[in-house]
């Protein structure tokens, strides 16, 4: 394992946060169904709580998740190209994830600060102001921007590296 960074150090704990999250999450359900069941006295908070968690593990683990390359991927075309082919594609999708990621940052960014100066909440049975899940969103979406950034730069040195190695033969 090689050396890891800041950025590595954060994205790594915000997963495992977003696992202790979702342990808690299975625990919250476990008391639930055994206050439900055995007791008549089902929790009233309990399918809100879990949809927040659920909401920010999504967001927490994302880019962890791509950095371990764990994200569905169809990996027909992968296998019909060359090393040099596949290098471009996955280029290609860091490129363009990238941008996506770029452009829903910063959307849910601005819509978080509109949120906050407009005072918006989501009313369930707890009131939480609209931007904490929009910052979530942001915060998720910023950190997938990078590495996707990464990426492409370790495909532009993997490039290097074959034009280097065919050069040298």
């Amino acid at each position: 394992m090689g050396r890891k960074g800041i950025f590595d150090w954060i994205i790594d704990g915000l997963a495992y946060l977003g696992g202790i999250l979702l342990g808690c999450a299975v625990v919250i359900k476990f008391c639930d169904i055994i206050l439900r069941y055995f007791f008549n006295k089902p929790l009233t908070w309990d399918i809100e709580i879990t949809e927040y968690i659920l909401f920010a593990v999504a967001f927490f683990g994302a880019a962890w998740l791509l950095k371990v390359g764990g994200h569905v991927r169809i990996d027909v075309l992968d296998t019909m190209l060359s090393e040099r082919g596949r290098t471009y594609l996955h280029l290609l999708h860091s490129a363009v994830g990238a941008l996506v990621s770029i452009i829903l940052s910063l959307m849910s960014f601005v819509a978080a600060a509109y949120s906050y100066r407009d005072g918006l909440k989501v009313v369930k049975i707890y009131t939480i102001g609209k931007y904490y899940f929009l910052l979530i969103i942001s915060l998720g979406f910023f950190l997938l921007l990078v590495e996707f950034v990464r990426q492409f730069a370790t495909g532009i040195r993997t490039l290097r590296n074959q034009s280097i190695e065919k050069g040298g033969e």
